[in-house]
């Protein structure tokens, strides 16, 4: 409300202009000029105001990442040509079996083998961005890993290059957002590796923003021909997809996500069916996509 006394001082000091009418004629009142510094407000005014007055600015929201869906595939040891996954058919578990512009892609390439392989994977032209590094695994049996992401603009598949070698396994996975920032990451990427098992073991890892979902990436070596368990899965994940590669060096594949709500989080390991051995690797990674 306006006290009294404010309301006179504005009329004398001229903040206020009385309205002088003729006999027989009616004039439009002229716009009160009130500063406001001269107002006081109830609370209760105050509450009933209209944001759009613009005296109150109210934060941006942030908004919802959802999972569009996932692919998987796997290929025999090759040392030249290229294999791809579809992005616009085939995407399951999801909320469109397609994607559309602005969505993240998320790309993983495993391979079994006994050397450090450089990977490739690419939108058919130019390279998908790595999330940290490729990573590698050295034993009897070793893992690369490759994990990369793109934002689709017409994109219609993710393309693979090959494995390094007529012995290594591949396997391959594609993993579709949408609602995810331009600054992917919300905190740094955490890995992990090992020797003497195949049981890959995704990291901990802390998001900081309200709405981050975490993806984890397993990866494997060995000479199981088999992928990463679809029963028991990883019990704090959704979304799991699995893939192996069976060759001399077998690769296995999982991915899944969770929805963040605070504190760190740490997904459980994977399991396999066929007996672990020392001479089997893996490695595995966490990510936390940042909500736009």
């Amino acid at each position: 409300m306006i006290k009294k006394t404010l309301l006179a001082s504005t009329l004398a000091a001229g903040l206020i202009v009385p309205v002088q009418a003729k006999a027989g004629l009616i004039l439009s009142p002229k716009p009160a000029i009130i500063k406001p510094e001269n107002i006081e407000f109830s609370k209760h005014m105050l509450l009933g105001m209209p944001l759009t007055m613009g005296m109150l600015a109210a934060k941006k929201a942030l908004g919802s990442i959802v999972f569009v869906g996932g692919s998987t595939a796997s290929k025999i040891g090759a040392t030249s040509g290229n294999s791809t996954i579809s992005l616009n058919s085939g995407l399951t578990g999801g909320i469109a079996s397609s994607v559309s512009n602005d969505d993240l892609v998320i790309a993983v390439f495993v391979t079994g083998s006994v050397a450090n392989r450089t990977l490739a994977i690419t939108d058919g032209t130019n390279p998908y961005t790595l999330f940290a590094s490729e990573l590698y695994q050295d034993d009897t049996f070793d893992t690369n890993l490759r994990v990369a992401y793109k934002f689709v603009n017409g994109d219609t598949s993710t393309t693979f290059g090959p494995t390094g070698s007529l012995d290594d396994g591949g396997a391959m996975a594609v993993y579709v957002f949408r609602g995810v920032a331009s600054v992917v990451n919300d905190v740094a990427v955490v890995t992990a590796q090992s020797a003497n098992s195949v049981l890959a073991d995704a990291p901990s890892i802390t998001p900081v923003t309200p709405g981050s979902v975490v993806v984890a990436v397993y990866a494997g070596a060995s000479s199981t021909g088999e992928a990463f368990d679809t029963s028991p899965f990883p019990a704090s994940l959704t979304g799991w997809r699995v893939a192996g590669g069976n060759d001399v060096n077998d690769a296995s594949l999982g991915i899944g996500h969770a929805f963040w709500t605070s504190g760190p989080f740490n997904p459980e390991a994977a399991l396999i069916e066929a007996s672990d051995s020392t001479n089997y690797s893996w490695a595995a990674m966490s990510i936390a996509l940042r909500p736009a």
